[in-house]
Parts: structure tokens; C-alpha cells; sequence
């Protein structure tokens, strides 16, 4: 045979051997490349974007808290300038004794040297005076909107009034809240109020001064020029004077407001105003989350305070411009390191996709294709020599694999030889008749490999004796296929030359243990029928017992104990069953390759399916085809382990008996009691039943027609009819008379165990029939009592 050849691939275009752009190298080496660089740019920019961010925060919330202590330090300056020069009054009145008139122009030069007042209240207790009376006058600087007014003329009650009388009771000057003055130009003016005491410390009076809030709030100005910067200023009782937000300013206190506008992220500046003292924080504005910085600045003594705050976004502001400029040249940045990448990706990847056509073109069988950059001397040079070496490598292997496909197919044709020889060697199935009883053989053999080591056989004796073999050889493949040719060789010489296969075995065990240095050895199942009686012999070396099947369905495993494997040693004793094949009934073998045949879960096919197999086949034909159908359905997906042989032996009646009948008066015929004897003896023996099966019918018969013949006349029978048939493998008896109804069945077991003279007469006869039928039963049918026994004809007689 020629070489087979082995096939080349078929070649590819070159845009095959490319790598699409998107899967190569320089593709992912920029990629990674650019990702790691965007990544250490975008952790770059978030770290100088956070240190920026809180660098600005920290100097804006700083700023934040100078520019509030600064105004707070102007408007306590402005408001000590007032108290200063009302306590200068005080002094002045203290010192000199002043006339009304005196007091009065005093009174108007001070106001007049002081800007942020317009106007202010001299109010002397009766007897303070020269002349004794009281004194109530407001001056007013007329330059600044404000008129003179004397209150004691208008009958202005200044006694009733409780900022007079808390001033008289003071000990220190105090702010009033802010109050809309319409004598003053409408506007909202503040009050310090000072009291007066003499020289012994009594209360003669108050002087008050009036400074518009607008002259405190001008002294804001500056910080409200501040993009993103509110400023607020709070009387000593919590009224606002300052707000940045429309209608706030003299309508609302402190905690109004925040209960009112719902800010109660300014609780803590209330409470830090209540106790005059600095707070800075950080809050969020209760109604839109707007985050401010607040510092909350007392103003001197005088009770005020002033809130600044400062807006986080307008604090932001001034990073835009920098997180511009610093992104552009990160930008930049990343452009030239692209640049970069790129070209180095092109000096690592151009000689890698050289070298991936070079393979590529390897791949599609074109060994002679040149490898570049075989002579560089860095990691791409060291590629190309070890592509080089594996193309030769390759051809190498590819003549290899030539060669052993040649060998192999040369091994495979001589293993299909090898099948066609040993399945040659097996006989065929065939059909054997004697007399009216058919025997059918079918066998089935599928090796595990091409070849393997069951087998089957049969021989036909020139005596009419047929005999069998059934086997399994250790192992499986070629050795176990020489060695079954060597065991059906042997077995076949041995059965030509003896009677029984115990004797079979027995020589075959002799000349397979010699010469054996193998050490193989074969489990044989060897049996021998007689077509003629049906009478079977079996003998087993180390093999499963087979199963039998009757006629009526039961199954049974044949009790027979084993020999040892044919090839260890010689034996001279092997155990024989013998029985007999009755019609209707079916032998079954099997190897181990049934029994032992695993699922896809490990679970062996075992006996009990092998069982109900059997069960739902017919003839022997259906035991094999249905029992490997079964097997493989089992076994499905999974890879036969071991060889599979199965073989069957059935046994049926050409042509249907004819039933025996009888029919006698009662009880004028009791002398053809023998007559009807051997007439049941003459049927059965035709039918090939058993002789002592024969002698157990003759027993049933003669009981019924002896308890008829007896004591039927007193039932009033005058008639009864005896009819034997066989149906598939039993002997059934029908006995019927016209008497009165009973039931002979429904007689009580006698007691066995209890002496003869303790026993009542009569019952045993029953019993017997009872204890030889398989099935015995009484039915009474159009006047007539019907007695029904069968008896099992395969089973050994009793």
C-alpha cells in the first residue's frame, strides 16, 4: 500500500496573516502606554486641583476673618467716639455749674463736632438746676435735617418712659435697638444712652445721642464690593441692621429670622451673639445648600455684631483660570508623550508584524518563507531564531506525522482484516427442529476495539446433541483475540471428543494452562442440549450462570457453582447443572461487558435491568437485539469499556397439542380409573413432559376421580368429564361433574404434625393436590363444579 499523503493547508491571502489593527500589539502598547499616562495626568491634576483648592479656601476663609475684624474695629471706633464725647458732656456738667442756656450750647458745639450724630437728648432730674426745674431738650443739628425740640413744652411724658427710666438705673452706658425717627428725616437711627450722677453718685439725669445706622453701615461699604461677600450686623437684642437679602434690615430679629426663613444652619451665630463672642464656621444654607464661610465678630463692648461670609463658590472662582492653564498643558503634555509612545510602539511593533507574516505564512504551510531580523541581537532577534527553529522543527514533525499516518492506516486495514477473520470465525445463528419442538440460537458479539475477546459458539453432534460455549478472555485488543482463537479451537476438539461439559472443560483446562506464559485465561460458559428431549447439561469455568426463562414469564438463575478460569491450572472437577428446555422457555448467556456496563453517573447497567430486558423480549432474536438496544441506551454518550456478548437459546412446540378428554358416569365407570390414567400418561409423554411430572398428574387425576367416583352419587352426580392440555410449558388438568355445588379445595390442611389416631379422616388427598399444583382453584359454572389444576412441566418433578 502507498503512503497516504498528508494534506497541506490551504493557503491564505496575506490579509490573512495581519492582525487587525484593533488586536495588535502597537494598538494595546498605546493604549496601555496612553491610559497609564492619563491616568498619572489626571491624578496630577487632582492633587494640584485639591492642595490649590484648599490653599485658596484657607486664605479666602483667613481673609474672611481680618476684613471682619477690621470692620468690627471701625465700627467700634466710631461708636467709642460717640460714647467719648457723651461722657465728656457728663464730665463737663460734673465739673462746672452751667446754666440751662450753657448746658444747652454745650450740648449742640459736642454734636456739632462729631459727624455720624445728628442730634441729642439733656435730660435733668427738678433741683438740679439753678432755678429748680426740670429739663427735657433734644438739640438737634438743623445742618443734618434734625430740629431742636423741647420736650417738656410738647408734654412728652420722659418719666414714663422705660429707656429713661432703665438709663437712670444703669450703671454703663447702652445701644438701643434700631428705630424708625421721623423727627429725624426719617431715618433709623441707634440711642447710646449714658446716665448722669453728681458728685455723690445720685441720679440727676441721661444724656443720649443719636447716630444714624446708616453712618454705622457706611463703614461696611468696602466689604460689600466683594464678589460673593454678605454683610450683616446685628443691634444688642438681636435686630438686624445689615442684611444683604431685600426686607430683611429692621423687619426681622436674629432668631425671627431663622425660625422664619428656616436657616437653622444659623444657630450657632445666634447663640455665639447672645454670649458676645467670635465664631467662625462652615455651613450650608438650609434652603439651597449654598456653602458660606461666617465669622461672627462681636463689636467692642457695645452689645453689636457683625457677620461676614463668605460664599465657597466665589472663594472657587479664582481656581478657573489656573485649572484652564494647568489642564492645557497637561494636554500638551499628553500630545508629546503620544507622539513619544507612538514612535517607540513603531520600533518594537513593525519588526513584530514582520515576524507575525513570517508565521502567518508558516501557518498556511509555507515553510520556505523567509524569517527577518534573525540577525539582531535584542529580544526581536531572539524571536526570530526561535521561529526559525520551530519551522524546521515543524517540518520535521510534519514528515513524522506523515509517516506514522501511513503506519497507522496500514495498522488500521490489518485491524479490519483481523474483525473480518474473528467475526468469521463465529458461527451464525441457527434454527434446529426435532419432532414437533423448534429451537432457535442467536448470539451477538461487539468488541470494545477492533478486535477482542468473547466469543460464542456452537457444534452440531452427529447424535443430535447440540452444544455451546459462551466466553470471555482477559483483557481486550489483539493479545485477547489470539487467545480466544486458541480457546474456541480447543473447546471445539474437546467437545468432539466428550459426552458432558464438565469433562469439555476439564481437557480444555489441561491444554490452555500449558504454554501459557502470557498468563491469560478465559471465563467459559459450556453447555450441551438435547434436541430431541429437550434435556440440557451446563457447566460453568469461572463464568456467570445463566439466566432461564419459562414459558409463564418467571425467570430464574440457574444454580450453578462455578469452576476456576480456563489457562491458570488443570482442573478435573467442574460442576454440572442439568434440566431440561421445555416449550415456551429461553436460555440466556451474557460476558461481563452487559452487566458492567457504566452510565455517563458510573452506574452499572447490572442484572436487575439485564432482568427486565429478558422480561420484554419474545424469541430469542428479540433477548439479544433488545438486550444490546438496552445496554447502549444505558450507556448512552459513554464509550463502550469492554466487550459485549450475548447469547440466547429458545425452545417452542411446531404445532398446538391436542387436548385429552374423558367423559364417565358416576359412578358405573369407577373401573376406567386406569384407563384414564394412561390416556394422561400417553398425551404428556407425546408432549415431552417430564416422566415424574407425568407420575404428579397421574396423583392430581386420581385423587379427583376417586373422590367423584366416591362420593359424588351422594351429591346427586351422574357425570363427569376429565379433559389435560399443555399451554405454554404447564400440564393442565380440568375435571368437572353435574353435582350438587363444592368446593373439595375449601377442605382444611390436615394437621401434619399431629399423630395418626388424633387426625380426622379424610383431607390428605386434597392436600396433595394442594402441595403438587402451581395453581389450583374451584368455580362453579352453569350447574356444573369446575376443578382447575396446573402444574409447572419445566419445573423438576416432585
Amino acid at each position: 500500500m502507498e503512503p497516504m499523503p498528508v494534506p497541506a493547508a490551504p493557503h491564505a491571502s496575506s490579509a490573512d496573516v495581519r492582525v487587525p489593527w484593533h488586536a495588535s500589539l502597537r494598538t494595546r502598547l498605546m493604549l496601555w502606554v496612553g491610559l497609564l499616562l492619563a491616568l498619572l495626568l489626571l491624578a496630577g491634576f487632582a492633587t494640584a486641583f485639591y492642595a490649590a483648592r484648599e490653599r485658596v479656601i484657607a486664605d479666602a476663609e483667613a481673609r474672611t476673618r481680618y476684613e471682619a475684624r477690621q470692620a468690627a474695629d471701625r465700627l467700634d471706633a466710631t461708636m467709642r467716639s460717640v460714647r467719648v464725647s457723651g461722657e465728656a458732656m457728663i464730665e463737663l456738667s460734673n465739673r462746672v455749674t452751667l446754666t440751662r442756656a450753657e448746658l444747652l450750647e454745650a450740648m449742640e458745639a459736642m454734636l456739632d463736632a462729631k459727624p455720624a450724630t445728628v442730634g441729642g437728648l439733656v435730660a435733668l432730674e427738678p433741683g438740679v438746676l439753678a432755678d429748680r426745674a426740670p429739663l427735657a431738650q433734644y438739640v438737634g443739628i438743623a445742618a443734618r435735617g434734625v430740629p431742636d425740640r423741647d420736650l417738656l413744652a410738647d408734654g412728652y411724658d420722659l418719666a414714663g418712659r422705660e429707656w429713661y427710666q432703665r438709663t437712670l438705673q444703669a450703671t454703663a452706658p447702652w445701644w438701643s435697638e434700631p428705630y424708625f425717627n421721623e423727627t429725624a428725616g426719617g431715618r433709623y437711627m441707634t440711642t447710646l444712652n449714658l446716665p448722669l450722677r453728681d458728685r455723690e453718685a445720685r441720679r440727676i439725669g441721661m444724656v443720649s445721642l443719636d447716630v444714624p445706622v446708616q453712618a454705622l453701615s457706611s463703614s461696611l461699604e468696602s466689604l460689600r464690593a466683594v464678589a460673593g461677600q454678605r454683610t450683616a450686623l446685628f443691634a444688642p437684642e438681636g435686630t438686624i441692621a445689615v442684611h444683604p437679602e431685600r426686607g430683611i434690615a429692621f423687619a426681622h430679629d436674629l432668631p425671627g429670622y431663622i425660625e422664619r426663613a428656616g436657616r437653622s444652619d444659623l444657630a450657632p451665630l445666634e447663640a455665639a451673639r447672645v454670649q458676645q463672642r467670635p465664631l467662625q464656621i462652615t455651613h450650608a444654607d438650609a434652603r439651597d445648600g449654598t456653602v458660606r464661610y461666617s465669622v461672627l465678630q462681636p463689636v467692642g463692648e457695645s452689645g453689636w455684631t457683625l457677620q461676614l461670609s463668605m460664599g465657597r463658590t466665589a472663594m472657587l472662582a479664582s481656581l478657573d483660570s489656573a485649572m484652564r492653564m494647568l489642564g492645557l498643558i497637561g494636554g500638551l503634555v499628553a500630545l508629546l508623550a503620544a507622539l513619544a509612545v507612538l514612535r517607540l510602539s513603531r520600533s518594537i511593533t513593525v519588526p513584530l508584524t514582520e515576524l507575525t507574516t513570517s508565521a502567518g505564512h508558516f501557518a498556511n504551510g509555507e515553510f520556505d518563507w523567509p524569517v527577518p531580523h534573525d540577525a539582531r541581537g535584542d529580544e526581536v532577534g531572539v524571536m526570530a531564531r526561535a521561529l526559525e527553529r520551530a519551522r524546521d522543527s515543524i517540518r520535521q514533525q510534519l514528515d513524522e506525522i506523515g509517516r506514522y499516518a501511513t503506519e497507522r492506516q496500514k495498522l488500521q486495514s490489518e485491524l479490519d482484516i483481523a474483525r473480518s477473520i474473528q467475526m468469521s470465525m463465529l458461527p451464525r445463528d441457527r434454527d434446529f427442529a426435532s419432532g414437533d419442538i423448534r429451537y432457535r440460537l442467536r448470539a451477538r458479539l461487539e468488541p470494545a476495539k477492533a478486535v477482542g475477546g468473547d466469543f460464542h459458539g456452537h457444534f452440531l453432534e452427529g447424535d443430535g446433541r447440540l452444544w455451546f460455549v459462551v466466553g470471555d478472555v482477559s483483557d481486550k485488543g489483539v493479545p485477547a483475540a489470539l487467545f480466544m482463537a486458541r480457546v474456541v479451537t480447543v473447546l471445539e476438539v474437546a467437545t468432539a471428543a466428550s459426552d458432558a461439559p464438565d469433562r469439555v472443560l476439564a481437557d480444555a483446562a489441561r491444554h490452555l494452562s500449558e504454554n501459557n506464559d502470557a498468563c491469560m485465561f478465559a471465563t467459559v460458559l459450556c453447555g450441551v442440549l438435547d434436541l430431541a428431549t429437550g434435556d440440557l447439561a451446563i457447566a460453568s469455568a469461572g463464568h456467570d450462570a445463566p439466566l432461564l426463562r419459562h414459558a409463564d414469564g418467571r425467570i430464574d438463575l440457574i444454580p450453578l457453582e462455578s469452576g476456576p478460569a480456563l489457562g491458570f491450572d488443570a482442573v478435573d472437577a467442574f460442576e454440572v447443572w442439568r434440566g431440561r428446555l421445555q416449550p415456551g422457555d429461553l436460555l440466556f448467556a451474557w460476558t461481563d461487558g452487559v452487566t458492567e456496563a457504566f452510565d455517563a453517573d458510573d452506574v452499572a447497567f447490572g442484572e436487575e435491568r439485564m432482568q427486565a430486558a429478558l422480561r420484554a423480549a419474545g424469541s430469542a432474536s428479540d433477548a439479544c437485539e433488545g438486550m444490546s438496544v438496552a445496554v447502549h441506551a444505558f450507556a448512552s454518550g459513554v464509550a463502550q469499556s469492554d466487550d459485549i456478548t450475548v447469547f440466547a437459546i429458545d425452545c417452542a412446540a411446531q404445532r398446538a397439542r391436542a387436548v385429552w378428554s374423558m367423559a364417565l358416569n358416576v359412578p358405573g365407570e369407577r373401573g376406567r380409573l386406569e384407563e384414564a390414567l394412561a390416556g394422561i400418561e400417553t398425551h404428556l409423554h407425546a408432549a415431552g413432559i417430564n416422566p415424574g411430572r407425568i407420575h404428579d398428574a397421574q396423583l392430581v387425576v386420581e385423587e379427583l376421580f376417586c373422590n367423584v367416583m366416591d362420593h359424588g352419587a351422594a351429591a346427586g352426580v351422574d357425570a363427569m368429564r376429565l379433559d389435560a392440555r399443555i399451554d405454554r410449558g404447564r400440564v393442565v388438568l380440568d375435571l368437572r361433574d353435574n353435582g350438587a355445588a363444592y368446593d373439595p379445595l375449601a377442605h382444611p390442611p390436615p394437621d401434619l404434625d399431629a399423630g395418626l389416631d388424633d387426625r380426622p379422616i379424610g383431607g390428605l388427598g386434597i392436600h396433595l393436590v394442594r402441595e403438587l399444583a402451581q395453581d389450583a382453584r374451584y368455580h362453579r359454572d352453569d350447574g356444573w363444579n369446575h376443578v382447575h389444576v396446573v402444574l409447572d412441566a419445566t419445573s423438576s418433578p416432585t
